[in-house]
């Protein structure tokens, strides 16, 4: 997977009201339900089960659940940040603001994992997730994204 997180980064949506991380991740289903064309239920469930075998929240602010099915044929990605900071069971302890939702398609294991690894890399950095909580558009976002990814390729 060469592509940039772009690629399959098909919705963002910047105030998103929800009081705990079960609410958010419902949601986060309902909006990426057309886009995956699966029921907002069917992609809630699965990323209900994967949150229940541990946290998918990295710290700083940060969470990056994910689930793969056999219903897609590619990724699917969303980003969600929300109104008020919300608990997410961080190990750090730390509520959570942003979160980018990752769906895969079960028979291509290793796309997921490269498409975790590139958000990952991308929203370790402190400056990126303080810039995306400013910003006010989803363009302004994209070029945020676009940018700190241009700058990890450079050094591998």
């Amino acid at each position: 997977m060469n592509s940039s997180v772009l690629s399959f980064l098909n919705i963002i949506v910047t105030d998103l009201d929800c009081a705990d991380k079960y609410e958010c991740l419902k949601k986060a289903s309902q909006r990426l339900s057309g886009v995956a064309n699966i029921s907002a239920d069917e992609i809630f469930s699965l990323l209900k089960l994967r949150e229940m075998l541990g946290s998918t929240a990295l710290g700083n602010a940060f969470a990056l659940p994910h689930a793969k099915t056999d219903k897609l044929s590619k990724l699917i990605g969303g980003l969600f940040i929300t109104k008020k900071p919300v608990d997410f069971e961080s190990l750090d302890g730390l509520q959570t603001q942003i979160f980018f939702v990752i769906l895969a398609p079960s028979i291509k294991p290793s796309i997921q994992l490269k498409a975790l690894t590139k958000v990952a890399k991308i929203f370790k950095s402190n400056d990126v997730k303080e810039k995306i909580l400013k910003c006010r558009t989803p363009d302004d976002i994209k070029n945020i994204i676009k940018d700190a990814e241009s700058k990890i390729q450079s050094y591998v």
